[in-house]
């Protein structure tokens, strides 16, 4: 459709719509929190009204935006981590006028201050929405600890070593300050200084009352030229305006090298955020600046993980989302060459995965979950980035499930074998139902994790239940189980549920309409109409109130501010909500033949609904669609009947497309509505000194405690301490709390109690040259360094008295870079007597911080009595980090543990 004819049928249809009869908007949807219309969103005092296809009204006020704040909490930062004080505690100061200069009392590092701020001489330079705050902390413990000890230990117990010391930072909830601890590096801004050198560090921050996150605009109407999009227009004129709003937003998002940016926010192209967009709606909506995204996120012939935690791959793992969007790229165009190009990087990357990340005792693929990439957001506190690469999370084995099923696809199109692939996808859709489901419950767990013998984290992870719905890994029965079971807020699906108390909003306590467009998509797969209902409310609700396409939102109040951190004009979030048109009511599910039509309209959503302009191969189409449900009466293509709901892939030209649904009542259906509950705080665990026993630092009388030993559920307590056997093999204890809700918390880093005869450590300099000792921490005479060109192999020779199954890893340092992003991790392959036993994985530890040192992820083998060598060596292609040529780590020392006999 030219712009000439698309303003064209704006305008009759605005003037059509100006003149019909006044009547009462039709009620779509209500809950205790809002309520969606046929032309509007009310919330409280609330109103979203779209007055045409091409303008919405909002006189929506944030809650940032409803009162100025009287206070400020913040706290302080060594080396840009979390270090200063317990989760839950913070420094509150008072505010008393907005326009005054104000300076903090100095501030003991490490002791909590809440107390009201002196106030001090009007400052000339502060405005009427700024506050000039002066923060002072003391920090001579650190400066005496480094000058007597050459390290510090903070309150957290994080240990810092003065050659590894970068500065002190502040975090809070006024902007500037924002409370992502481990991209205060990033912020020179808030970074503290000692100009007197008398260790008291300051700052001077200019605070802004309202948030940054404020859309410049309430109202929207349409300046841009969205003509060569498909038109829609229905009955329901505010889901219109909100895909036109859509519309015009990812025009805006469009790089000048004709790709997708993750946001108006984010710059960056993005593996994740371009493929679970071009899988939603990208593919078939914009196929060429789709096809230079997938080709932009592709180096070596493998796909790239996004930087993250730990130097990204292997760590992270998700990046195999990729295949996803390029097996829907490849059904929606036809493009033989693409399926070629795509067939030989997904196939590479599959190699190494399998090289790296897959785990042979479980046949679960290790790393972190998808998207979830934020540590303290989605797992507890004490889990490091290499704890979090050895545990295994549903949505990301969901994606390595689903990515073997689109090689198995693409080898069968290309005449090559399928068998080797559909092979590791049935062993791992077997593993995530042995692992993961939840009978109880009604879905799966979020993860395993823990150490060496993993427990079951119970909260759930809804991109990862969306996704095993959507590809077949739950059954039919589990789909409704889950979709029916899964507690949803009013506000719609978050993204994890329990929250973790004490963490700001982002994964946490948060909604992303992405996900959302997921579960929302799940949820019709699974026959759930009340769920769809909810879902599309919910996706619409955010978009109309706010007037843009949001990142995220709060679950507990709606809104879009107070969240760590937020972009508006997602892109994700916009292919949520135009998913729901294609994806949802039309159902369009796109094959190697042609366009499958599968529809589902809840019944508050009947009445035609119209596409035009919808390109498809060599086809331009209109597609109308009548009546409600999810039974086709009807299905007809150019006026005439068709026996299958599919438009042919090989048809060209122009086509109508015509369904008539059935208007069937839907079977009854439910969802599980709570408001945001919070689990219970991790336990903190501690080992007492000479005998067996397992103390819970922060017991409560009010929870239960799950006991597990070596990763079996033992009995449930309710005491704090906990006696053993004096052990006479390894044991590993983790205890998880149980608060009178019924919600489980996370278990405190697991206590390990072993036999001193089976533990060995052995120091690496023996077996290689040692390099000049200028960091700190190292046991024994020295360490080693090892890169791409440096000790590419080290023989260990080890004598072992018994035979047994032994836990192998490695002390190492890697201060290639922080702990949050970039794509240094450290990989190496770990042989025993010159067979290959798995992965050793060296996540980034800290930018520069060499003398910051970890264990590796451990490798689990049986070892014979006698002689044996152990070897590390580094293999190309499979041991290249993302990085491709920093691959760096310093080892200290191997240590073997025997496990079990």
């Amino acid at each position: 459709m030219n712009d000439k004819h698309y303003f064209f049928s704006i305008f009759l249809f605005v003037f059509l719509f100006a003149c019909r009869p006044e009547n009462e908007p039709k009620l779509i949807y209500s809950n205790s929190a809002y309520s969606l219309y046929d032309n509007e969103i009310k919330q409280g005092d609330f109103t979203a009204t779209a007055v045409s296809p091409i303008h919405i009204v909002s006189d929506y006020k944030s809650i940032s935006e409803q009162r100025s704040p009287r206070h400020i909490h913040f706290k302080f930062s060594i080396n840009s981590r979390d270090n200063e004080l317990p989760i839950g505690k913070e420094h509150i100061l008072s505010l008393d006028q907005l326009k005054d200069t104000l300076i903090s009392p100095i501030i003991r590092f490490g002791e909590v201050q809440e107390t009201t701020i002196e106030k001090t001489e009007t400052d000339s330079t502060a405005t009427s929405d700024s506050i000039r705050l002066t923060l002072r902390v003391d920090m001579s413990e650190m400066i005496d600890a480094f000058k007597t000890e050459g390290k510090y230990t903070t309150p957290t117990g994080d240990v810092i070593h003065q050659n590894d010391f970068k500065g002190v930072y502040v975090a809070g909830d006024l902007l500037p300050l924002t409370w992502d601890f481990e991209n205060l590096y990033n912020k020179p801004g808030q970074k503290l200084t000692d100009p007197d050198n008398d260790n008291i560090y300051e700052i001077t921050l200019y605070l802004r009352p309202t948030t940054s996150q404020t859309p410049s605009s309430r109202e929207w109407k349409l300046t841009g030229s969205i003509g060569r999009y498909p038109q829609y227009q229905s009955g329901q004129l505010i889901i219109d305006a909100l895909y036109n709003l859509a519309l015009e937003e990812l025009q805006d998002i469009i790089r000048p090298d004709s790709t997708f940016r993750a946001g108006a926010a984010w710059d960056g192209v993005w593996t994740r955020d371009i493929s679970y967009s071009i899988y939603l709606a990208m593919a078939y909506l914009a196929p060429e600046i789709a096809q230079k995204s997938l080709m932009a996120k592709v180096n070596d012939m493998r796909i790239v993980q996004d930087t993250g935690t730990g130097g990204a791959w292997p760590v992270s793992s998700d990046r195999v989302v990729w295949s996803l969007a390029a097996w829907e790229l490849y059904k929606t165009t036809g493009d033989r060459d693409w399926l070629k190009y795509a067939y030989t990087v997904i196939k590479n990357t599959a190699s190494d995965d399998f090289h790296t990340v897959r785990d042979p005792r479980t046949n679960l693929m290790h790393g972190e979950q998808s998207y979830l990439d934020w540590r303290e957001q989605s797992y507890p506190r004490w889990m490091q980035p290499v704890d979090i690469y050895q545990s295994f999370c549903l949505g990301t084995n969901v994606l390595h499930y689903q990515m073997y099923m689109v090689l198995a696809r693409m080898a069968y199109e290309l005449n090559d074998k399928i068998e080797p692939y559909e092979h590791q996808a049935i062993l791992i859709k077997k593993a995530i139902q042995r692992h993961f489901w939840m009978p109880e419950k009604g879905y799966f767990g979020q993860y395993l994790y823990g150490g060496i013998f993993p427990i079951l984290s119970p909260g759930i992870d809804n991109l990862g239940e969306s996704l095993a719905i959507l590809f077949d890994v739950a059954t039919y029965k589990q789909a409704y189980q889950i979709t029916s079971s899964v507690p949803i807020t009013d506000f719609g699906t978050t993204s994890i549920y329990p929250q973790i108390p004490h963490i700001k909003p982002y994964h946490n306590n948060a909604i992303w309409p992405f996900v959302q467009a997921y579960w929302n998509l799940a949820a019709a797969k699974a026959n759930n109409e009340l769920a769809v209902l909810h879902g599309v409310s919910a996706l619409y609700r955010a978009a109309a109130l706010f007037v843009t396409h949001q990142e995220l939102f709060v679950a507990s109040t709606g809104d879009y501010s107070g969240t760590a951190i937020n972009s508006d004009k997602m892109l994700w979030s916009i292919a949520g909500n135009i998913a729901m048109i294609y994806r949802l009511y039309f159902g369009m599910q796109f094959e190697t033949y042609g366009i499958r039509f599968t529809p589902y309209v809840p019944t508050a959503l009947s009445g035609p609904k119209t596409i035009t302009g919808f390109k498809y191969r060599n086809a331009d189409l209109t597609i109308k669609l009548s009546g409600s449900g999810n039974n086709i009466k009807a299905f007809y293509i150019d006026g005439k009947i068709s026996t299958e709901p599919v438009f042919p892939a090989d048809l060209t030209g122009e086509h109508q497309v015509e369904i008539e649904l059935g208007n069937e009542v839907l079977p009854a259906s439910s969802i599980h509505l709570l408001p945001v509950e919070e689990k219970p705080e991790a336990t903190v665990l501690e080992k007492e000194k000479e005998t067996p026993t397992v103390l819970i630092e922060n017991y409560s009388p009010d929870n239960l405690y799950q006991l597990y030993q070596n990763g079996e559920a033992i009995q449930q307590l309710n005491i704090g301490k906990i006696r053993f056997d004096v052990p006479s093999t390894y044991k590993e204890i983790a205890i998880t709390p149980i608060n009178k809700n019924g919600w489980t918390g996370f278990t405190g880093k697991p206590v390990i109690f072993i036999p001193k005869k089976d533990e060995i450590l052995i120091e690496i300099e023996r077996f290689a040259t040692p390099i000049a000792r200028e960091y700190a921490g190292y046991s024994g005479q020295g360490y080693i360094n090892i890169s791409p060109k440096l000790n590419q192999r080290i023989d260990i020779p080890v004598v072992l008295s018994q035979n047994g199954t032994y836990a192998i890893d490695i002390k190492y340092a890697n201060g290639s870079g922080p702990i949050n992003t970039q794509n240094k991790c450290a990989i190496r392959s770990l042989f025993i007597n010159e067979k290959r036993a798995g992965a050793i994985v060296m996540p980034q530890r800290g930018e520069n911080e060499w003398s910051n040192w970890g264990y590796s992820s451990p490798i689990v083998q049986p070892m014979k009595k006698g002689n044996n060598v152990i070897s590390i060596l580094y293999i190309t292609p499979q041991d290249v980090n993302m990085n491709g040529e920093i691959n760096d780590a310093l080892i200290d020392a191997i240590r073997l543990r025997k496990i079990s006999e």
